[in-house]
């Protein structure tokens, strides 16, 4: 009795234990390819989109009056540090490392494609959402406003992508995947508390950045982060594997001066 109930004890932690050991996420060729080309035709369209916008003429910007922005947005018209600008270059390249940092989980290693095909259609897909918002808004940048900025700048094509920041969105989806990722595959809460709190802070000190080079109106930023954010945890989220319940019940019994213990496994 005793030693079958050692085993009995034994195969549940054993199978436990695999359980706990399995990948969290689902993997399926077809379906991620399918996916994965879906998010690349909607990059695709969005830098379409991009290059069918035309630069602002001398007379378009002449025209333009900072009375009809927003209240908030109307701090960012006096902003413009060409350094600030590539130092938010320098972060938003930075959070491109964020998938090597994954593999430091000897989990993860083992998920390399899956996790590989996570990060790629998170990145196609704020990428391309970005730049159809970009190309249908065409609003210009706050630089735009801005005096002191020489003519060149503000008639450059790229002036008329304000909305939303592709900075604030790209690295507020890679950190929040980056976040998502390793919650699924860590057991420590107190290391995931402090990922997500990074997650959470860097995409932030891009879009202050972005708002102090000129680049970016704070709803630019702020429509940014949520619209990043959204898409990074959602992405990992949908490859999910269902979650399997197991549950182990020991109770004793007696019967007809007997006794003994009652072990139920629920799958």
């Amino acid at each position: 009795m005793k030693f079958g109930l050692f085993v009995l004890l034994s195969c549940a932690i054993l199978s436990n234990s695999a359980l706990s050991q399995e990948s969290p996420y689902n993997f399926n060729w077809k379906k991620d390819l399918i996916y994965s080309s879906g998010a690349g035709l909607i990059l695709a369209g969005g830098v379409f989109a991009d290059y069918q916008t035309r630069p602002l003429t001398a007379a378009q910007v002449n025209s333009l009056d900072s009375y009809a922005l927003s209240g908030i947005d109307r701090f960012a018209i006096n902003n413009w540090n060409p350094k600030v600008k590539t130092a938010s270059d320098a972060v938003l390249y930075a959070s491109f490392a964020l998938p090597a940092f994954m593999m430091i989980n000897k989990r993860a290693r083992k998920d390399y494609l899956v996790v590989g095909f996570i990060y790629a259609e998170v990145a196609m897909i704020t990428l391309g959402i970005t730049e159809f918002a970009k190309a249908g808004v065409k609003r210009p940048r706050p630089f735009v406003y801005n005096p002191s900025v020489s003519m060149h700048h503000k008639t450059e094509r790229d002036a008329r992508f304000s909305f939303f920041s592709g900075h604030t969105s790209l690295t507020a989806a890679l950190c929040f995947t980056t976040a998502k990722v390793f919650s699924d595959y860590s057991e420590n809460h107190v290391h995931e508390a402090l990922v997500w709190t990074g997650a959470a802070l860097v995409p932030i000190v891009v879009g202050y950045l972005r708002f102090e080079s000129g680049q970016h109106f704070p709803t630019d930023l702020i429509a940014g982060y949520f619209v990043g954010g959204a898409i990074g945890y959602l992405v990992p989220w949908l490859h999910r594997r269902k979650s399997i319940t197991k549950v182990l019940t020991i109770s004793p019994y007696g019967l007809n001066g007997g006794g003994g213990l009652y072990l139920s496994y629920q799958l």
